[in-house]
Protein backbone atom coordinates (compact mmCIF):
# COMPACT_ATOMS: atom_id res chain seq x y z
CA UNK A 1 0.00 0.00 0.00
CA UNK A 2 2.71 2.18 0.85
CA UNK A 3 4.26 1.66 -2.56
CA UNK A 4 1.04 2.66 -3.89
CA UNK A 5 1.03 5.95 -2.65
CA UNK A 6 4.40 6.48 -3.56
CA UNK A 7 3.78 5.64 -7.24
CA UNK A 8 0.80 7.91 -7.04
CA UNK A 9 2.76 10.51 -5.73
CA UNK A 10 5.37 10.17 -8.27
CA UNK A 11 2.94 10.44 -11.33
CA UNK A 12 0.73 13.25 -9.91
CA UNK A 13 4.04 15.10 -9.62
CA UNK A 14 5.39 13.95 -12.93
CA UNK A 15 1.70 15.41 -14.74
CA UNK A 16 2.18 18.71 -13.01
CA UNK A 17 5.22 18.68 -14.28
CA UNK A 18 4.48 18.05 -17.19
CA UNK A 19 1.49 20.42 -17.12
CA UNK A 20 4.13 23.21 -16.23
CA UNK A 21 6.65 22.86 -18.41
CA UNK A 22 3.92 22.95 -21.41
CA UNK A 23 2.61 26.24 -20.32
CA UNK A 24 6.05 27.82 -19.89
CA UNK A 25 6.82 26.16 -23.43
CA UNK A 26 3.18 27.94 -25.19
CA UNK A 27 3.96 31.13 -23.68
CA UNK A 28 7.34 31.37 -25.24
CA UNK A 29 6.24 30.17 -28.39
CA UNK A 30 3.40 33.28 -28.40
CA UNK A 31 6.06 35.68 -27.29
CA UNK A 32 8.07 34.80 -30.59
CA UNK A 33 5.46 34.99 -32.84
CA UNK A 34 4.32 38.69 -32.05
CA UNK A 35 7.96 39.55 -32.97
CA UNK A 36 7.48 41.48 -36.63
CA UNK A 37 9.96 40.54 -38.73
CA UNK A 38 13.06 43.62 -39.62
CA UNK A 39 11.98 45.40 -42.73
CA UNK A 40 13.78 44.85 -46.08
CA UNK A 41 14.97 47.90 -47.95
CA UNK A 42 16.91 48.64 -50.92
CA UNK A 43 18.61 51.88 -52.19
CA UNK A 44 17.97 53.05 -56.05
CA UNK A 45 19.84 55.96 -57.11
CA UNK A 46 17.67 58.10 -59.27
CA UNK A 47 19.06 61.26 -61.61
CA UNK A 48 18.11 62.61 -64.87
CA UNK A 49 14.89 64.64 -65.02
CA UNK A 50 13.74 63.94 -61.77
CA UNK A 51 12.35 66.99 -59.36
CA UNK A 52 15.28 65.53 -56.37
CA UNK A 53 17.95 63.34 -57.88
CA UNK A 54 18.91 61.42 -54.70
CA UNK A 55 19.22 57.71 -53.38
CA UNK A 56 16.10 57.16 -52.72
CA UNK A 57 15.26 53.91 -49.86
CA UNK A 58 12.41 52.22 -50.53
CA UNK A 59 10.80 49.45 -48.29
CA UNK A 60 11.17 46.58 -50.41
CA UNK A 61 7.48 44.95 -50.47
CA UNK A 62 8.84 42.60 -53.63
CA UNK A 63 7.05 44.29 -56.25
CA UNK A 64 8.54 47.81 -56.63
CA UNK A 65 9.06 49.15 -59.88
CA UNK A 66 10.56 51.95 -61.50
CA UNK A 67 7.69 54.24 -61.06
CA UNK A 68 7.96 53.83 -57.26
CA UNK A 69 11.80 54.82 -56.96
CA UNK A 70 11.00 58.28 -59.48
CA UNK A 71 7.99 58.70 -57.39
CA UNK A 72 10.48 59.03 -54.18
CA UNK A 73 12.62 61.15 -55.88
CA UNK A 74 9.87 63.77 -55.98
CA UNK A 75 8.51 62.71 -59.79
CA UNK A 76 9.21 63.38 -63.45
CA UNK A 77 10.20 66.71 -64.16
CA UNK A 78 8.55 68.51 -67.78
CA UNK A 79 11.76 67.47 -69.18
CA UNK A 80 11.49 64.30 -68.86
CA UNK A 81 11.69 61.61 -71.90
CA UNK A 82 9.68 58.32 -70.82
CA UNK A 83 9.40 56.95 -74.18
CA UNK A 84 12.45 55.13 -73.92
CA UNK A 85 12.93 53.86 -70.22
CA UNK A 86 10.68 51.58 -68.68
CA UNK A 87 9.28 52.27 -65.53
CA UNK A 88 7.81 49.06 -65.00
CA UNK A 89 11.23 47.39 -64.75
CA UNK A 90 11.38 45.63 -60.84
CA UNK A 91 14.05 47.47 -58.83
CA UNK A 92 17.18 45.56 -57.15
CA UNK A 93 19.15 47.13 -54.46
CA UNK A 94 21.88 49.45 -55.92
CA UNK A 95 19.81 50.17 -59.33
CA UNK A 96 20.49 53.25 -61.11
CA UNK A 97 17.96 54.79 -62.93
CA UNK A 98 18.55 57.65 -65.36
CA UNK A 99 15.38 59.38 -67.07
CA UNK A 100 16.91 61.31 -70.20
CA UNK A 101 15.34 64.50 -71.48
CA UNK A 102 13.21 65.19 -74.69
CA UNK A 103 15.19 66.23 -77.69
CA UNK A 104 14.06 69.56 -77.66
CA UNK A 105 13.62 70.20 -81.62
CA UNK A 106 14.25 74.24 -82.82
CA UNK A 107 11.92 74.85 -85.55
CA UNK A 108 12.84 77.35 -88.30
CA UNK A 109 11.48 81.04 -87.98
CA UNK A 110 10.31 82.81 -91.36
CA UNK A 111 12.58 86.15 -92.05
CA UNK A 112 9.27 88.07 -92.09
CA UNK A 113 8.69 87.21 -88.25
CA UNK A 114 12.12 87.39 -86.82
CA UNK A 115 15.17 90.22 -88.52
CA UNK A 116 17.68 88.07 -87.25
CA UNK A 117 19.27 85.19 -90.07
CA UNK A 118 17.06 82.25 -90.45
CA UNK A 119 18.34 79.43 -89.16
CA UNK A 120 17.25 75.93 -87.92
CA UNK A 121 19.11 73.61 -85.23
CA UNK A 122 18.70 70.05 -83.77
CA UNK A 123 19.75 69.93 -79.81
CA UNK A 124 21.77 67.53 -79.15
CA UNK A 125 22.83 66.25 -83.00
CA UNK A 126 25.06 67.26 -86.09
CA UNK A 127 25.01 66.84 -89.77
CA UNK A 128 27.33 63.68 -89.56
CA UNK A 129 26.36 60.37 -89.31
CA UNK A 130 27.28 58.48 -85.82
CA UNK A 131 28.91 54.76 -87.07
CA UNK A 132 27.64 52.42 -84.57
CA UNK A 133 30.23 49.67 -85.10
CA UNK A 134 33.23 52.34 -84.16
CA UNK A 135 31.25 54.84 -81.80
CA UNK A 136 32.54 55.43 -78.20
CA UNK A 137 30.40 55.71 -75.43
CA UNK A 138 29.95 59.43 -75.32
CA UNK A 139 29.41 59.66 -79.13
CA UNK A 140 26.92 57.17 -79.26
CA UNK A 141 24.43 59.10 -75.70
CA UNK A 142 24.43 61.80 -78.73
CA UNK A 143 22.30 59.74 -80.76
CA UNK A 144 18.08 60.59 -80.02
CA UNK A 145 17.02 57.86 -77.23
CA UNK A 146 20.30 56.76 -76.44
CA UNK A 147 21.90 57.44 -72.81
CA UNK A 148 23.88 56.04 -71.10
CA UNK A 149 22.76 52.74 -70.07
CA UNK A 150 21.77 52.09 -73.58
CA UNK A 151 25.08 53.22 -74.79
CA UNK A 152 27.09 50.54 -72.97
CA UNK A 153 24.66 47.58 -74.23
CA UNK A 154 25.80 48.66 -77.63
CA UNK A 155 29.28 48.45 -76.68
CA UNK A 156 28.31 45.15 -74.82
CA UNK A 157 27.00 43.86 -78.05
CA UNK A 158 29.85 44.95 -80.22
CA UNK A 159 32.26 43.06 -77.72
CA UNK A 160 30.45 39.89 -77.78
CA UNK A 161 28.62 39.48 -81.01
CA UNK A 162 31.03 41.37 -83.69
CA UNK A 163 29.93 44.66 -85.70
CA UNK A 164 26.33 45.25 -86.59
CA UNK A 165 25.55 44.50 -90.70
CA UNK A 166 23.36 47.23 -91.09
CA UNK A 167 21.55 49.76 -88.88
CA UNK A 168 18.27 47.81 -88.02
CA UNK A 169 21.07 45.26 -86.18
CA UNK A 170 21.00 47.77 -83.65
CA UNK A 171 17.54 46.53 -82.92
CA UNK A 172 19.21 43.31 -81.14
CA UNK A 173 20.29 45.86 -78.69
CA UNK A 174 18.20 45.40 -75.09
CA UNK A 175 15.92 48.40 -74.34
CA UNK A 176 15.98 49.53 -78.24
CA UNK A 177 12.82 48.86 -79.47
CA UNK A 178 11.10 50.21 -82.80
CA UNK A 179 10.03 53.26 -81.50
CA UNK A 180 13.77 54.38 -80.64
CA UNK A 181 15.26 52.96 -83.67
CA UNK A 182 12.96 55.51 -85.29
CA UNK A 183 14.29 58.27 -83.57
CA UNK A 184 17.98 57.65 -84.23
CA UNK A 185 17.67 56.30 -87.66
CA UNK A 186 18.90 58.95 -89.67
CA UNK A 187 21.56 59.88 -87.55
CA UNK A 188 23.50 56.15 -87.89
CA UNK A 189 25.72 54.04 -90.28
CA UNK A 190 27.50 50.99 -89.96
CA UNK A 191 30.10 52.10 -92.93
Amino acid sequence: MRNKIILSCILVAVILAAFFLYGENSKEIEVAENIEPAKKEISVYVSGQVKTPAVVTLEDTGNLRGVDAVNAAGGLTDLADTEIINLAEPLVDGQHIHIPAKEIIFQEIPAAENSAPNKSAKFAQNNSLININTADKDELTKLRGVGPVIADRILEYRTNNGTFENIEDIKKVKGIGPKTFEKMKDSITVN
